[in-house]
């Protein structure tokens, strides 16, 4: 009898001791989702800041200012310059849209509304967006691109866009 006792408590314990590593396993995952989510929401803002450093440097705030103000005498080179800055907008709002759809980041909408207007808020940036855009699909659960941001981006008013860059109040 002494035996099955001991053999019944240790198999108590063994299966205490499985149960409790169980638990250990899934707190670690719940916590590297965590710290993951952490990465790339920190991946987001590190993107945006880096496209807004690009701006200000000074050769490429050059061709900027000359894409807003005098587009048709932009050179090939600047037109790719231009270019590849709208693909790297572009393919911030489809990353953020992507985690959105995954379940990683809470929205996407708000980046978007917070610089949309600056890139594309000009005619050079609607007719390139009208080209290209983000090329998603709206009901694609994991690419949810929304849907009121072409209607925005083509609401834009190039004079609007201008008072805001030199600075001035402008209602919205």
């Amino acid at each position: 009898m002494k035996s099955n006792s001991k053999k019944e408590i240790l198999e108590a314990i063994g299966l205490v001791a499985i149960v409790a590593s169980l638990v250990f396993v899934g707190f670690q995952l719940q916590q590297d989702r965590v710290i993951a989510q952490a990465q790339l929401t920190s991946d987001t803002f590190e993107v945006g800041r880096s496209i807004q450093e690009d701006l200000s440097n000074h050769d490429l705030a050059r061709v900027f200012a000359k894409m807003l103000e005098q587009p048709e005498d932009l050179t090939f080179v600047e037109k790719l310059q231009v270019d590849n800055l709208f693909r790297r907008v572009t393919g911030a709002y489809k990353r953020e849209c992507y985690l959105m759809g995954r379940g990683i980041l809470a929205e996407c909408e708000e980046l978007i509304r917070d610089t949309a207007w600056i890139f594309f808020g000009n005619k050079y940036g609607q007719s390139w967006y009208q080209l290209n855009g983000l090329q998603g699909d709206e009901d694609d659960k994991f690419f949810p691109i929304p849907n009121w941001i072409e209607a925005e981006i083509e609401s834009y008013d190039p004079n609007i866009y201008r008072l805001r860059v030199l600075g001035k109040n402008v209602a919205n």
